[in-house]
């Protein structure tokens, strides 16, 4: 999966594959349309809460990237959500599937 979401009035593109519980995820932060830092986890080899959504895993990638890069957030009470947009690749049953 290849989609962009916000959290605290940033905007984040995360890419994600694997089956749900046990992703290799990877976030970056969008700033004017240019990436800038990232952050990453391998679910299946890094400690976490493989039953949580795939959401509460980007907030809490995203809690760690923005005081590591020190990003000054537009919006401090923002809450997570996605971003609308077209979803070209949805990974999670270890299969790729193509939206049209």
């Amino acid at each position: 999966m290849v989609r962009e979401f916000e959290y605290k009035g940033e905007t984040f593109r995360v890419t994600a594959h694997g089956i749900a519980g046990h992703e290799e995820i990877f976030i970056v932060h969008m700033e004017d349309g240019e990436e800038g830092g990232e952050i990453s986890i391998d679910r299946m080899t890094e400690e976490n809460d493989t039953s949580a959504p795939i959401e509460d895993i980007l907030i809490m990638l995203c809690d760690k990237l923005i005081p590591e890069r020190d990003i000054q957030v537009q919006d401090p009470e923002g809450s997570f959500s996605w971003r609308e947009g077209k979803v070209v690749f949805d990974v999670h049953n270890g299969l790729q599937q193509h939206h049209d």
